[in-house]
């Protein structure tokens, strides 16, 4: 059993003077559709040759591109503008037949009022509001919107149900979900949210024996 999750391709709102996306639906730009092929042809050619192939993914984990799944068996993508485009195109860079399914809880923070809005605009405006989600992203509140620790318990309870419906699927996701998988999967807790690179159309790949602890995790958490 294999998750692999992908952070959606660049947007213009990724650009300088870069601006907070949250549940904002931006589309892809022509980088990132360009990413989105990239990746998609990757997994393709890594699926063609059993796992073996040298797609340089996996950057971000430190763990190489030599894994030992092989070809995707589900595709599930939150439900935002740019996650939907990078796993369209990728589904088509796989061949067009591998099941694609939204779920909502892969979605970036809901960062409410801070959304659509740059970010230097945010930090001259509310410094001290700022101060607070860089210096402790664990009690962290978006003004009108969620938690990271909210955010993290929905994505990891969306990691669990993917991986019961596939041995290997792709999850298309965000910045800010991929962050908090890691937190959760190093141990690090939250408060490690801001150390973490995760860029766009990277992939972070979970083994079976991580998707066990997950699933404890989110269990224990629901039967409370």
């Amino acid at each position: 059993m294999t998750l692999l999750l992908i952070r959606h391709g660049e947007t213009d709102w990724n650009r300088e003077p870069a601006r907070c996306q949250g549940w904002a639906d931006v589309p892809l730009n022509d980088t990132g559709r360009r990413q989105a092929r990239e990746q998609g042809a990757a997994l393709r050619e890594r699926a063609l040759w059993g796992g073996t192939a040298n797609s340089g993914q996996d950057s971000d984990r430190g763990r190489g591109a030599d894994g030992d799944h092989g070809a995707i068996d589900l595709i599930v993508s939150s439900h935002l503008l740019r996650a939907r485009e990078t796993a369209e195109i990728i589904r088509q860079e796989l061949g067009g037949g591998v099941p694609l399914t939204f779920d909502p809880r892969l979605a970036e923070t809901n960062r409410g009022r801070w959304e659509t809005r740059a970010f230097a605009e945010i930090m001259a405006s509310e410094p001290e509001v700022w101060r607070a989600y860089r210096e402790h992203p664990e009690s962290f509140r978006f003004p009108g919107g969620e938690s990271l620790a909210e955010q993290q318990l929905r994505v990891l309870a969306a990691l669990r149900d993917a991986a019961r419906r596939a041995a290997t699927a792709l999850l298309v996701t965000h910045g800010g979900s991929i962050r908090l998988a890691r937190c959760f999967l190093e141990g690090t807790g939250i408060e490690a949210f801001h150390e973490m690179a995760t860029t766009n159309g990277s992939v972070f790949s979970i083994t079976d024996v991580e998707v066990s602890r997950i699933a404890a995790y989110v269990n224990g958490r629901e039967s409370v």
